[in-house]
């Protein structure tokens, strides 16, 4: 295997994305209406990202898209104050409690064992998500095999942003070549990841027509079969 480093996705990923989906569902029970609008927002953010052009701090600037619905000027027929509210309203009801629901994840069966054996080959491992990290790393036992690990919040753009795998490139200290990338979103990871110039392969999903994937496989096991062959191919 000629790659220095594996880098992944997390939710869906290194987890169920079922389990995701259900912490979600408790958040949305309790504030249905701005749950709502965060995820439309988050899908604006998406489709808008190319064309920002200010620096605005990436919850700033969601903040602004849940807010007038634009996410690059702030329009001046909202006061600031009024941003500043729908920014706190953020935090409180969308992320303080993520945070306090990813104090306890349990990866999928070999995951551990599988960065274990990363690093035990010398290759670097990173991750990167478009949620937060929060400390969902160290709940899952994965702390101490990563090198560098970062999410949206760091580098300003949601996938399949090209910035997003390009940040973990420079902070990697990789090309795009010694790279490989694991995700479960064709769209996100893979497409994303391939724009940048690097391999991807997906992992959790049925089998299907990706046709940017390097390789496509059902479960987490399937998957650490491949990786530890590869290596030992060293």
């Amino acid at each position: 295997m000629r790659y220095k480093a594996i880098c992944f996705d997390i939710d869906g990923t290194l987890y169920p994305f079922s389990l995701m989906q259900k912490r979600l569902l408790r958040i949305w029970l309790r504030h249905p209406f701005f749950v709502t609008r965060y995820n439309r927002m988050r899908k604006q953010f998406r489709l808008w990202q190319k064309s920002f052009k200010q620096d605005i701090p990436f919850r700033w600037r969601e903040a602004v898209i849940i807010q007038n619905g634009t996410g690059e000027e702030l329009d001046k027929s909202f006061l600031e104050s009024d941003y500043q509210k729908t920014y706190d309203s953020l935090k409180r009801k969308m992320y303080d409690p993520m945070e306090n629901l990813y104090r306890k994840t349990e990866p999928f069966d070999g995951v551990r064992e599988t960065f274990r054996n990363i690093k035990a080959h010398g290759l670097k491992i990173g991750v990167f998500t478009d949620f937060p990290m929060y400390e969902k790393l160290k709940s899952m036992g994965l702390d101490e095999y990563v090198d560098f690990g970062a999410s949206s919040d760091d580098a300003g753009f949601l996938k399949p942003d090209s910035h997003c795998f390009g940040y973990l490139l420079y902070n990697l200290k990789m090309e795009p070549s010694d790279v490989l990338y694991v995700g479960d979103s064709y769209v996100k990871d893979i497409v994303g990841a391939h724009n940048a110039g690097i391999d991807a392969v997906l992992v959790n999903v049925k089998p299907s027509e990706y046709p940017l994937a390097k390789e496509v496989f059902g479960s987490w096991k399937e998957f650490d079969a491949w990786l530890a062959s590869g290596m030992e191919d060293r």
